[in-house]
């Protein structure tokens, strides 16, 4: 395969501000958020950006953390999926144009001279997770149903390249939230109060299991989860924030973290910027924002309720964003201790979005 070429769809403007730096990518006629992934030290992202014909092309931009942006177009491919290798390299699952059939190829971002281009194979609905040994796993849950079991996507790579990818299905219980660290996978299901935590293998199969009675009736995200060591999984009920603290003996213990007064309506999975800290974006009828703990404490949590950009609740502190109604599309970690967060603006149907921003933050 030849390698993809470099564009400049965009252009950048940069504001320094207390809280990190602000990077606002402006494109002549429209923009469409994706996906976006962490890259080395720097923000990977999948835009669709509009034509003056009004169609589209798929754009990878790159940001480091001093705002330098980078972009190159995709020769043929949409619904852009990016993920990790078990080496860290950048990958995306795309689906090439055909007349007849909507076949997925997973391929390096970057750096495709040596591979051939593969063979299609039916895309799997779900998400990407993070690698354990030589996987790339991908974990989904069909919403739409009560009875059909969770399915695991794990692409096994060979000397760095892919060999093969596992389509398995996850015994029941169903609708598990999904944690890997250190070459373990994790599964974390509930039943009311009863929780139930499994370790599995790359190819599903259990290697251990236990049941946890819990404090809370239902958890939202997993932030840590293991059999040897504390587990953090993050609650909320009625606006109240809270950790429950899993020990290896099955005990639980509630942290009240701070009650915001409004209740979530969605989180998204966590991103762990160091040891034991993770960022978690939430939405609600008020407004969005994003959390960071580390194990069991609150360290900073930002809401855009009544503001025009995020207020940090904790320290009452504002950043500032000139506007109302920004969405936020993805998280990721940059460097230790530090995080991008990818923001564009919401517009009306008849409307097309032409920005897209990124806050570049660094925890002090």
């Amino acid at each position: 395969m030849k390698n993809i070429n470099k564009t400049e769809p965009f252009k950048p403007t940069i504001r320094k501000t207390n809280f990190g730096i602000l990077t606002t990518l402006l494109t002549e006629f429209g923009v469409s958020a994706k996906d976006s992934i962490s890259m080395e030290e720097k923000t990977l992202l999948a835009n669709y950006v509009d034509k003056e014909d009004e169609s589209y092309d798929l754009v990878y931009t790159i940001i480091d953390t001093n705002s330098n942006v980078e972009s190159f177009i995709e020769d043929d491919g949409i619904l852009p999926t990016l993920f990790l290798s078990p080496k860290g390299e950048n990958y995306v699952s795309v689906i090439p144009y055909h007349p007849d059939k909507d076949l997925e190829i997973s391929i390096p971002v970057f750096n495709r001279e040596n591979i051939e281009l593969p063979k299609g194979n039916r895309p799997f609905v779900g998400d990407f997770i993070g690698t354990s040994n030589q996987f790339s796993i991908f974990y989904g849950v069909d919403i739409w149903s009560d009875t059909k079991p969770d399915k695991m996507l794990a692409i096994e790579f060979k000397n760095g390249v892919i060999k093969k990818k596992h389509n398995i299905k996850i015994a029941l219980p169903r609708n598990n939230n999904v944690f890997i660290a250190n070459d373990e996978i994790h599964l974390l299901s509930s039943d009311g109060n009863i929780w139930h935590h499994r370790q599995i293998d790359e190819r599903g199969n259990i290697i251990r299991e236990r049941k946890i009675k819990s404090n809370r009736e239902y958890f939202l995200q997993i932030l840590s989860l293991s059999f040897t060591e504390k587990s953090y999984i993050l609650c909320e009920e009625d606006g109240k924030i809270a950790i429950e603290v899993v020990y290896t003996d099955n005990e639980c213990e509630t942290t009240e973290l701070i009650d915001i007064g409004n209740e979530f309506f969605n989180t998204w999975r966590p991103v762990e910027i160091s040891k034991g800290t993770f960022v978690t974006r939430f939405n609600g009828e008020f407004g969005n924002g994003w959390l960071v703990t580390k194990n069991d404490q609150l360290l900073e949590i930002f809401y855009s309720k009544g503001e025009k950009g995020f207020k940090n609740l904790l320290t009452n502190e504002v950043l500032e964003m000139g506007r109302e109604h920004l969405v936020i599309s993805s998280i990721n970690k940059t460097k230790d201790n530090s995080y991008a967060v990818v923001f564009h603006p919401m517009t009306d149907p008849k409307t097309k979005n032409r920005e897209i921003i990124v806050l570049n933050r660094e925890m002090k």
